[in-house]
């Protein structure tokens, strides 16, 4: 007979992982590797499932807070006298592009509802009171659904209400009152035992601290269990949640996101989802922050490197070979594909977000080639996106010994490319001795885009002929990098 899996001491273990104070239980994952389990999980009935329902929960909860409005009036002085101070409204609110689960994917969560005051519902299961009755003049709410990504051949899981993304604003008297909310809020998620429906609640009382301008910031863990059996007939996972309060002046934020899963785990130099998107939800709160200037579309457009679109015909497998002996030869391009992932030194580089990608892929016998056309809003965006990937194989010139007794060693050397462009050198050593494997990578940047090409397998290995190994892929890619002037404000 199997042994008996109880999911409540998982929840219990998973509890006690937490109380480090930083991200989610004992396992640190990459931020490919927390990619690719949140694709998993979402393929899975345990899986995360958007569920836009104002389900909430205390100290972590999704919802939690989900109608932290109110349905009064607004401050009655300032009703009385002239105020240029812009009030509270749903501008005040994350937008969808805002939003974020993996690291660096912005969009993740699409609006399902937005409403006005708390009288639609309540917001949390512990909760005590409306925010009315804490002294809220106003408020806002606002539910998202979490936008799974399915691939070919998939099905959508089940609805769980209860998952998803969820931000209440509010807005008091003065910021003594909207103080004292934000305190009892906080007394509220870390003193909240029971949910209905759940077998056992579990609060991490110790909040983790988020920097933000101009107000403060905390975020609370809960967890509680076990799953709806529509979701997850072997009571094997839980609601997972963590819930941000945030306060600047006399407003107050909550933004809450929960999962169904049996792990949430994010590498702390990331921070979680909800850590992610405070400091934006904080400046947005700010009285004012929806009447700055946006830049005007057509200044977008017409200066070459506002949300550009790579064109169908874009030439990223020019110079390649139109064959292959044992390989598959040319995949793509496609926008499909996986992305290159940039890891050294065990820190791997989060997919900074850009507004389009082109990828293709070329493989024979030890000779495997991958072109990744990226674009970005601005060129100062796709320098910085540069810059991070300059840095990180610099920093890095002796990698930690793999399992398997070999050690990566990086080399960056300046390339005459484009507006900015350099080479990664990497290869394989073993008891201080070369091997045959190693990579050679150029990165080019011109205007808002960014070109990766890499040549991996003996073809790309640079030892002894580190020149001529970066000049055959230069040469190879000549046709490519020219087109990038697309990219550029003056154009081709």
């Amino acid at each position: 007979m199997p042994e008996q899996h109880d999911p409540i001491d998982d929840l219990s273990r998973f509890g006690a992982g937490l109380s480090n104070g930083s991200t989610g239980g004992d396992m640190a994952l990459s931020a490919a590797d927390v990619r690719r389990r949140g694709d998993q999980i979402r393929r899975r009935r345990t899986a995360l499932v958007a569920g836009g329902a104002a389900f909430a929960v205390a100290a972590v909860a999704v919802p939690i807070f989900v109608v932290v409005g109110n349905g009064g009036t607004p401050k009655s002085d300032r009703d009385q006298v002239a105020d240029d101070t812009p009030v509270l409204s749903a501008d005040d609110l994350l937008r969808d592009a805002d939003t974020e689960y993996a690291v660096g994917e912005k969009g993740s969560f699409a609006t399902n509802d937005t409403y006005q005051g708390d009288g639609q519902a309540t917001f949390h299961p512990c909760q005590q009171e409306k925010l009315s009755a804490l002294g809220a003049t106003d408020s806002f709410t606002r539910s998202y659904d979490y936008v799974i990504q399915l691939e070919p051949g998939d099905s959508a899981p089940p609805d769980a209400p209860g998952d998803g993304l969820v931000e209440t604003i509010a807005e008091f008297e003065d910021d003594a009152a909207a103080r004292a909310a934000y305190d009892t809020l906080a007394e509220w998620l870390v003193g909240c035992t029971t949910i209905p429906g759940a077998d056992e609640v579990t609060v991490q009382p110790k909040a983790r601290t988020v920097e933000v301008d101009g107000g403060d910031a905390v975020v609370y863990d809960l967890m509680w269990g076990p799953a709806p059996e529509e979701v997850d007939p072997f009571g094997d996972s839980a609601f997972i949640n963590e819930t941000g309060l945030v306060l600047t002046g006399d407003r107050i934020a909550v933004v809450a996101v929960t999962i169904i899963g049996q792990d949430y785990n994010f590498l702390p130099e990331y921070g979680t989802p909800v850590e992610r998107m405070i400091p934006t939800a904080a400046e947005r709160l700010a009285p004012g922050a929806k009447d700055e200037a946006e830049p005007e579309p057509e200044e977008t457009v017409t200066s070459g490197t506002g949300d550009p679109v790579i064109s169908d015909d874009f030439p990223l497998a020019s110079g390649w070979p139109a064959t292959a002996g044992d390989g598959t030869g040319l995949t793509g391009p496609d926008r499909a594909l996986e992305p290159v992932v940039f890891d050294a030194c065990d820190n791997p580089l989060p997919d900074f977000t850009h507004t389009d990608r082109l990828t293709a892929q070329w493989e024979d016998a030890e000779d495997y080639r991958t072109r990744q056309l990226t674009t970005y809003v601005s060129t100062d965006e796709a320098a910085i996106a540069v810059s991070e990937i300059r840095d990180l194989y610099a920093g890095c010139p002796t990698d930690a010994v793999r399992e398997d007794g070999y050690t990566p060693r990086w080399e960056v050397r300046d390339t005459p490319l484009g507006e900015d462009s350099f080479a990664i050198l990497g290869w394989d050593e073993l008891d201080g001795a070369q091997t045959t494997f190693g990579e050679t990578i150029l990165v080019v940047r011109t205007g808002s885009s960014v070109l990766v090409v890499v040549q991996a397998g003996h073809s790309g290995n640079p030892q002894g002929r580190e020149d001529q190994a970066i000049d055959e892929i230069a040469t190879e890619s000549a046709d490519v990098v020219a087109a990038l002037c697309e990219f550029t404000e003056d154009g081709c």
